[in-house]
C-alpha cells in the first residue's frame, strides 16, 4: 500500500512538472474550496520536498512515508481525504487543472 501511494504521488509530481513546463492559463475555471486549497498547499510542499524546481524538472525524489505523513498533518489532510480528492480530480480534469494552477501560484509565491 505504501509503495502504491509513493508511486501515485510520484506520478502526480511528474504530471505537475509537465504542466509547469508547458505553462498554464492564468485564470482557473473553478472556485476552489478550502479543502482544494489545502490539497494544493500540500501538493506544493510535496513538490518542493521532492526537489521539483525550474532547473531540475526531470529529477524527482520520492520522499519517505514519514515526510508525507508530516506534510499531510501540517495541511490537516488525512490519507483518506487525500485519496478521495485525488480520485475526484482524476475524474474532473478541469478541476485538476485549477488545482495545478493553485499549486503553481503557491510555488511562485514562495520563490518571490
Amino acid at each position: 500500500m505504501k509503495l502504491m501511494i509513493r508511486r501515485y504521488v510520484a506520478c502526480m509530481a511528474t504530471v505537475m512538472a509537465c504542466v509547469v513546463a508547458q505553462g498554464c492559463t492564468p485564470k482557473a475555471p473553478y472556485e476552489l474550496s478550502q479543502a482544494d486549497k489545502r490539497f494544493a498547499a500540500f501538493y506544493a510542499d510535496y513538490m518542493l520536498l521532492s526537489g521539483i524546481t525550474e532547473s531540475a524538472r526531470d529529477s524527482v525524489a520520492v520522499p519517505g512515508m514519514q515526510k508525507i505523513d508530516s506534510l499531510l498533518e501540517v495541511h490537516t489532510l488525512t490519507m483518506k481525504e487525500f485519496n478521495e480528492r485525488a480520485e475526484k480530480y482524476r475524474q474532473e480534469p478541469k478541476h485538476w487543472r485549477a488545482i495545478l494552477l493553485e499549486v503553481k501560484n503557491n510555488l511562485k509565491d514562495r520563490d518571490e
